[in-house]
């Protein structure tokens, strides 16, 4: 998490705001140092990304665990580093040797590059958003035919139905959001856009997966009828859908 690991552009997941961009860092954690990898980063490194955040030069910061395993080998955390705008976007004004100080202890000897491995790490644009707090984000990566078909369909027909869902607390669903991916760009890309769905509980992110006919309501099967989501994304649908859960979230204090 260090400044020098931030300098090259390159959850669900926080709260943030239209016109926000976002910087995920994946990381690659051995089971055998997961502890200490979350210690030095919650107890540590956190107050480093507090110190920036209280001085405005970051909206908010974040570390994700996620839940399970999809494959060998692939990142087990991700860092979610929050900024107003690009311009805003200077990792050399948040790891400042004055900001580290705030750890009270020397920076290497907490360092987790050593036994750590960054994989992949992506800057995002928010385009749009259902505000609320949760603990547990269901993140859908997708690689659209049509990556301006697949946001304006969540805009107009699929973010009423979570508003809905979400003010009437249906589902266990807090938040809602949708982010599109600005580097790295192009056909090998792992994705080129997200959505993700907020909870409170595990059992409710599960609920909320598993294959319930039942639960297809009638706004339901309404949206679905009106869906074009076949031809946008004529693969058969998200390329993956993580469950992550929040270790530790750092924001503005009031």
């Amino acid at each position: 998490m260090r400044r020098t690991l931030l300098t090259c552009i390159a959850l669900v997941v926080a709260i943030c705001s239209y016109g926000q961009v976002a910087y995920f860092q994946y990381r690659v954690v051995p089971q055998d140092r997961e502890a200490d990898f979350v210690e030095k980063e919650t107890k540590y490194w956190a107050k480093v990304a507090q110190a920036a955040v209280d001085k405005g030069k970051m909206a908010s910061w974040s570390l994700w665990r996620k839940v399970g395993v999809t494959e060998e080998g692939a990142p087990n955390y991700v860092f979610v580093n929050i900024y107003d705008s690009f311009e805003a976007a200077d990792p050399s004004q948040v790891w400042t040797s004055e900001n580290v100080k705030a750890m009270g202890v020397a920076p290497g000897m907490v360092e987790t590059n050593s036994f750590t491995k960054i994989p992949f790490d992506y800057w995002l644009q928010m385009e749009d958003m259902i505000p609320g707090d949760y603990k547990y984000a269901l993140v859908n990566y997708a690689m659209p035919k049509s990556r301006n078909a697949f946001i304006q369909e969540n805009k107009e027909l699929w973010k009423p139905l979570h508003q809905k869902n979400i003010k009437s607390g249906n589902l266990g669903m807090k938040s809602w959001g949708m982010m599109s991916v600005v580097y790295p760009s192009g056909k090998l890309s792992r994705f080129s856009v997200l959505t993700w769905d907020g909870f409170d509980k595990i059992s409710d992110a599960m609920n909320y997966l598993r294959y319930n006919p039942s639960g297809m309501d009638a706004d339901f099967q309404e949206v679905v009828s009106k869906s074009k989501m076949g031809e946008i994304m004529p693969e058969g649908g998200f390329e993956y859908s993580i469950l992550y859960e929040l270790v530790h979230r750092i924001a503005p204090k009031e």
